[in-house]
């Protein structure tokens, strides 16, 4: 009797699994991520253990493109920066021809995010080749990475590194004391638009509310936000590439960095005003997932918020992917980095670089599981798969 039970059970679920992949067929095989030419680790630990500049970003991406050239494509972004960089932006594509829910990943618009870099294209390449990464990750969903978007600023305070530090509006505004030294931090990008005085912050330059209710920043100031919106080349390349992604891009996450130990956030509009945006339950609820899912190393989770709660700033960028380009679906990542780290100390870099792995994908799992994307119902209770 119980043989008979068991196999009649065991046909039920044969006809079960049959039942479903008549329903749900598998993708093409030809055409989807799984099919991989490579496989690299699946180890935990990072394959770029030294700080990426410019000139490795673009080789790097360069190589992604030219030998998995059906699934990563890179765009660069126009207009040149003041000194003659491109941004250059990635695309990976796990299927051909069906177009499934983007993911938009900017990172280093300031330039003391000197990990940012390392943690996109760490990201990336775990996308195509490491099977963890591969389902559901890089199968389900396109995403956009852009990894260096003020090349600029990051080359300046890397090369300036070993220098002696002075205090930024003192090293600023005097052309003498900067000899021998650097400013102990530097937000801008390099642009020269004054005597003494240069640089613009980039995350202050985005057209939606420019300077709406925030105080006026000096030229000198680390956080000047330009002599008008949409001043400085890099928020002019970053417009024209993400308005053409409005209808393809269903969540944007900015790749930023917290500057103070024990203080790592999950944001999310608006960053100018108090103001809830209507769909502020929502990303709340995303953002507590995700740090249940990216719990810090010691233990803490990344506060949540919406950004304006700490300090109101006008011009930003996940500002204007949400107001202007509207996408509903917008967060500001920022785990602890250093400033001026240690440039040979690997285990800094590997720290920011997986917290900022984690924080992502687990940004992206939130959003799937907020809508029930890749879940089946079974018995009354939500299965994800």
């Amino acid at each position: 009797m119980i043989l008979q039970v068991k196999v009649y059970l065991i046909a039920a679920i044969y006809s079960l699994g049959i039942l479903f992949m008549i329903l749900y067929p598998p993708r093409n095989y030809e055409q989807s991520g799984t099919k991989m030419r490579k496989i690299r680790s699946a180890g935990s630990s990072i394959k770029y253990r030294k700080y990426l500049d410019y000139d490795t970003v673009v080789s790097i991406l360069s190589r992604m493109a030219t030998e998995d050239s059906e699934m990563a494509n890179i765009v660069h972004l126009t207009p040149m920066t003041s000194a003659n960089n491109s941004i250059i932006a990635l695309e990976l594509h796990s299927d051909t021809r069906s177009k499934k829910p983007g993911v938009l990943v900017v990172s280093a618009i300031n330039g003391m995010v000197w990990g940012g870099p390392n943690a996109v294209i760490e990201l990336a390449e775990k996308l195509i080749y490491d099977t963890n990464y591969q389902t559901p990750f890089f199968n389900d969903y396109d995403w956009y990475f852009i990894p260096l978007a003020n090349p600029d600023g990051l080359n300046f305070t890397t090369n300036i590194r070993h220098l002696t530090p002075l205090n930024a509006m003192d090293w600023s505004r005097n052309l003498t004391a900067r000899n021998g030294t650097r400013p102990a931090f530097w937000h801008k990008n390099m642009e020269s638009s004054f005597d003494s005085c240069f640089g613009t912050n980039i995350n202050r330059n985005f057209a939606y509310h420019w300077q709406d209710g925030v105080s006026k920043k000096m030229n000198c100031s680390q956080f000047y936000p330009g002599s008008k919106p949409f001043s400085t080349a890099e928020t002019q390349a970053l417009r024209s590439y993400i308005d053409k992604l409005a209808d393809v891009i269903n969540i944007a996450i900015h790749l930023d960095a917290s500057f103070v130990p024990k203080k790592e956030f999950i944001l999310y509009p608006w960053r100018y005003s108090l103001r809830q945006p209507s769909n502020f339950r929502t990303l709340q609820d995303i953002g507590e997932y995700a740090a249940r899912q990216a719990r810090l190393p010691d233990g803490r989770l990344y506060e949540v918020h919406q950004s304006s709660n700490d300090e109101r700033v006008a011009g930003s960028l996940t500002d204007y992917i949400s107001g202007v380009v509207g996408i509903e679906l917008v967060f500001l990542v920022k785990p602890y980095h250093e400033i001026f780290p240690n440039y040979t100390d690997s285990f800094i870099l590997e720290t920011y670089v997986k917290k900022s792995i984690s924080a992502i994908l687990s940004l992206v799992r939130g959003w799937r599981s907020s809508n029930k994307q890749n879940t089946l119902s079974f018995f009354g209770e939500d299965i994800e798969f």
